[in-house]
């Protein structure tokens, strides 16, 4: 059978995605020794038990999450990736969390519920929605006779008491108190007067903040139409309903601070939007009055204008009775002259003049051989005419 020869580094690249395939993320317990924090500020510590060890790598970008003092010789819970370091193949555990043992397996699954809700985008800014200027219902999902409720009512009635405020009851602690914020919220939802709506509950301790940790009320929230404000009494922890909702405050009085507007700045703001306004209605009046007035100035008086039409219309009248007097003088002259020279051009004109015409049977004898003189002819003189036989 022939050997097959392959170089190291291939070997290594396969040996890596083999461990890295096969075993991704991982959650290991062991005590912390050779803890070392680098110049770049990540830190670099190895993970034992009696029988193993594995080196583990934290680095900066990680330690904002992780809370808990790194100590030598203290057991803990990491959570991270195996990865293969191919230069040397060395197997090391890139941490994202490092929890001290004794309270490690609780914060361990609420990290990794988180990363897989934010690889799914249930924290996505695209389910955040933006809350009413001007809310005229609140719905608030709380204990009934919690103090919750009574710090809301309390801020609501100081800032904007016009708002109602509608109280959707649920349970806030306890194992399934979950289901019960989730029937609440889902009850407030559907009423079409709801602007938003508040989850919250009081201070407590960290076992409290259980309820608002649950994958189901995140979808719940992300579900709904109306924005969610999450105002649980916890400063220093975020649960998982924080970052689904549309805003998130430390404190129930601090949703009510953020939800309702304050009245007192409302009025400010309509006072000096109405004095604006007068202001301004006053310049516009002094402004157009000025205007009227430099038009009534302006404006000739009805009798003027009428005058001022009479003399244009006489002028007019004028001219044209000059006008058509020029006309008819010209066609005076005109016929003088024809009637001068149709008179020029008569046929009897001569005969005054002491011309005559001789006719014979009716016809102007124009030379004398045409005369027949044994025959009656006419002269015609320019005052009659005489015959001759």
């Amino acid at each position: 059978m022939q050997e097959i020869v392959i170089p190291v580094s291939a070997f290594v690249r396969d040996l890596k995605n083999a461990v890295e395939g096969a075993f991704g993320f991982v959650a290991l317990r062991g005590e912390m020794t050779n803890l070392t924090r680098a110049y770049s500020g990540h830190i670099y510590f190895t993970l034992k038990d009696k029988d193993a060890q594995i080196k583990c790598a934290l680095f900066k970008n990680q330690q904002k999450i992780n809370r808990a003092e790194l100590k030598n010789d203290e057991e803990y819970i990491v959570y991270g990736r195996i990865s293969v370091y191919e230069a040397r193949a060395e197997i090391t555990l890139v941490a994202s969390l490092v929890v001290p043992a004794g309270e490690g397996l609780a914060a361990m699954r609420l990290k990794m519920l988180k990363e897989k809700l934010a690889r799914e985008g249930v924290f996505d800014e695209i389910h955040k929605k933006p809350i009413p200027e001007y809310p005229a219902t609140v719905g608030v999902v709380t204990a009934e006779s919690g103090a919750a409720i009574h710090d809301i009512i309390r801020v609501s009635r100081k800032r904007f008491p016009a708002a109602e405020i509608i109280l959707s009851p649920a349970l806030v602690q306890g194992k399934d108190a979950h289901f019960s914020i989730i029937a609440a919220l889902e009850r407030l939802s559907v009423l079409d007067e709801v602007d938003v709506i508040i989850i919250g509950r009081g201070g407590g301790s960290k076992e409290d903040l259980e309820p608002f940790n649950s994958e189901e009320l995140a979808r719940a929230v992300i579900k709904c139409e109306k924005p969610v404000v999450s105002a649980v009494g916890h400063e220093t922890d975020t649960s998982i309903l924080d970052l689904a909702a549309s805003f998130a405050v430390a404190t129930p009085s601090a949703a009510a601070e953020l939800v309702f507007p304050d009245s007192s700045e409302i009025s400010h703001s309509i006072s000096k939007s109405l004095d604006l306004m007068k202001k301004q209605t006053e310049n516009i009046f002094f402004q157009k009055s000025m205007l009227l007035d430099n038009l009534t100035l302006s404006m000739k008086s009805p009798l003027e204008i009428i005058n001022n039409i009479r003399n244009e219309a006489e002028k007019s009248i004028m001219r044209a009775e000059s006008l058509v007097k020029g006309i008819i003088d010209k066609k005076r002259a005109d016929l003088a002259e024809l009637e001068k020279k149709l008179a020029m051009n008569d046929p009897l004109y001569p005969l005054e003049r002491g011309f005559a015409i001789v006719l014979q049977k009716g016809k102007t004898v124009k030379k004398s051989s045409e005369l027949k003189t044994k025959e009656p002819f006419e002269i015609l003189f320019g005052d009659g005419k005489a015959g001759v036989n």
